[in-house]
């Protein structure tokens, strides 16, 4: 498994200015569950987003929009099934 994840917020290229566009959250994920490491892509996820979409018209749903890509790119470049049942189990709540 890889010890560290950058989560790139590849779907708020077309929310966010050039230079928020280019930003990135590491994710370490040495020594943690699955559960452990979900929570930390959402946490990044949050961080990204909140700075992509300032100053965007229709707020929530670009947020929205944003935290869905953003952790769909993070769970597809981590690979793992357990961590992906998660974040399938995190929307079904919703």
């Amino acid at each position: 498994m890889m010890k560290l994840m950058t989560l790139a917020a590849l779907a708020t290229l077309a929310l966010a200015p050039a230079a928020q566009a280019q930003e990135g959250v590491r994710v370490s994920l040495v020594g943690k569950s699955s559960a452990q490491i979900h929570a930390d892509i959402v946490a990044a996820a949050k961080k990204v987003c909140a700075k992509a979409v300032t100053g965007e018209s229709l707020l929530l749903d670009a947020y929205g929009r944003c935290m869905k890509g953003s952790v769909s790119s993070a769970l597809g470049q981590l690979g793992s099934a357990d961590v992906a049942r998660l974040e399938a189990m995190r929307l079904a709540q919703r």
